[in-house]
């Protein structure tokens, strides 16, 4: 007979199967029946040791998940090297910096990344250094059209309005799309050509996209995001694993349903009550939403999370902010913002790209809350 069905039997669960004390027994007339309950002598009799070990493992438990996530650089020293891709078809090059860990033996996961408006491949270097140096390859990529380009040589009072033109051009947002799934067809090539820099260099099998800004639409169109709303169209690639949106874009309002709810691998949205828009109208409020329109676990889609940092404006995701220089987001607030950003994207990778239990376990079972703390919310739908 098992313990459970020893203390379903037993007279110490009479009070289960018809109400404690039994028909014609005063609790006093109970007391010798219940020391003579074998379920409750067999836990009484277990040695101290074994309450003391379990207590330890309880407590080994919680503080495991509660403990910091890779929070320092990895064992790999990190190598970058530049590249210039060039697309025929398209006529366009898209120049790439590569970050490599380079005692890491055999393909490496690759997460590619996505900047900003108006940014380049120099940029989210905080993001390629530490993944690198835990043994990712990080491919940042830059988009002509919406790179530096928009401003570099543009008077100081008209830069804003050529970023504003930029982002509402449909073409320049088109051309991010393709430029994903050109890269990783590239990079596949170069994968299995001989002499090359990226020679079985790649796990094609395991690719993750980041994103900031306009650079997370690019990574929420890889992951699935239709793109125009009920009549629009998908560049979603079957290659991406999962994704990461920090500060992700929204879409206009009657568009929002058709555009997020197609998103369907596995998602970690970043963004901060402070994360308004200099571009355009968009509230700190509204970046919340694609995380709140796609589909989590509870209603049949992959497993989504989101940080919603308290105190984090736009810049602080790039990993420079302008308004910390100004007082708004103290530095301190800053380096605790990145550091969170740092382990909690390198958990996600660790579960959703590699498929390790451990940091799949620390993100849903208390370690990701726990890390954040004060800090700002998470959500998560993840069961």
């Amino acid at each position: 007979m098992t313990l459970a069905s020893q203390i379903e039997s037993s007279p110490c669960n009479a009070g289960a199967r018809g109400g404690y004390p039994p028909a014609g027994k005063t609790p006093a007339a109970m007391k010798g029946s219940a020391m003579r309950c074998p379920a409750m002598n067999r836990l009484i009799r277990l040695p101290i040791a074994f309450w003391v070990l379990l207590l330890a493992l309880l407590f080994a438990a919680k503080l495991a998940l509660a403990e910091p996530y890779k929070a320092e650089a990895g064992p790999y020293d990190v190598s970058t090297f530049l590249v210039d891709l060039q697309d025929e078809q398209r006529d366009r090059t898209v120049p790439i910096k590569v970050y490599i860990p380079l005692q890491s033996v055999g393909p490496r996961p690759t997460v590619l990344v996505s900047h900003g408006l108006g940014g380049t491949r120099e940029g989210l270097s905080y993001l390629g250094n530490h993944w690198a140096s835990h043994g990712y390859l990080c491919i940042h990529m830059q988009h002509a059209g919406s790179d530096d380009s928009v401003w570099r040589d543009v008077p100081a009072k008209d830069r804003l309005r050529a970023m504003r033109q930029a982002a509402g051009t449909p073409s320049v947002a088109i051309d991010r799309a393709k430029d994903v799934p050109f890269v990783l067809d590239q990079l596949t090539q170069l994968n299995q050509q001989e002499g090359s820099k990226f020679n079985s260099l790649i796990d094609i099998e395991k690719v993750a996209i980041a994103g900031h800004s306009f650079g997370a639409w690019s990574t929420m169109a890889a992951g699935g995001m239709t793109v125009g709303g009920k009549l629009g169209k998908s560049y979603g690639d079957e290659r991406i694993k999962c994704i990461i949106p920090l500060s992700p874009p929204v879409a206009k309002k009657r568009q929002r349903k058709a555009t997020y709810s197609s998103l369907d691998v596995p998602a970690l949205f970043m963004t901060g009550t402070l994360d308004t828009s200099m571009i355009n109208s968009t509230t700190a409020e509204e970046r919340l939403i694609p995380y709140q329109i796609m589909p989590g676990v509870s209603e049949g889609g992959a497993p989504k999370y989101q940080i919603n940092f308290d105190g984090a404006d736009h810049m602080t995701f790039s990993g420079e902010t302008r308004r910390r220089l100004r007082g708004k987001v103290p530095l301190e607030d800053n380096k605790a913002f990145h550091s969170i950003i740092l382990q909690s994207t390198t958990a996600f990778l660790d579960g959703h790209l590699l498929g390790d239990e451990d940091a799949v376990k620390w993100l849903n079972e208390g370690g990701f809350v726990e890390l954040v703390g004060e800090r700002g919310e998470v959500e998560m739908d993840t069961r």
